[in-house]
């Protein structure tokens, strides 16, 4: 089946992301970041997915993956303030996929998940 992008519309970002977090919760998640004046950097590769949200209120998008172990557990944040665009690879939250966050500074994070739901259980 032909992998498809489309590009959300704010208005349904909150809603999309809230119901994408709790169907993918811990899938293995890579986040990158692509600024037009530099090279692209990995900030987080195959950690556990904890949340996917945007905050219309405070107009800014955030990742957030967990790191370490079950015992000492940390979250790494990823923002996007202002984001201008939100494109995803696919019609349906069917996993994996891709998720491109394009700020309005011109900066670019892709977010990549795989869906496996044994990932930080």
């Amino acid at each position: 089946m032909p992998t498809t992008t489309r590009e959300l519309a704010s208005e349904t970002w909150t809603e999309y992301f809230d119901a994408l977090s709790r169907e993918l919760l811990h899938a293995p998640t890579t986040i990158e970041v692509v600024d037009p004046s530099g090279p692209a950097k990995v900030e987080a590769r195959h950690l556990a997915l904890h949340a996917l949200t945007y905050d219309h209120q405070d107009d800014v998008f955030e990742v957030s993956v967990a790191r370490g172990g079950l015992h000492l557990p940390g979250v790494l944040r990823h923002l996007v303030d202002h984001p201008a665009r939100v494109a995803v690879d696919n019609q349906t939250m069917l996993t994996p996929m891709t998720i491109a966050v394009d700020g309005r500074d011109g900066v670019r994070t892709t977010i990549r998940i795989e869906h496996d739901p044994d990932v930080g259980a």
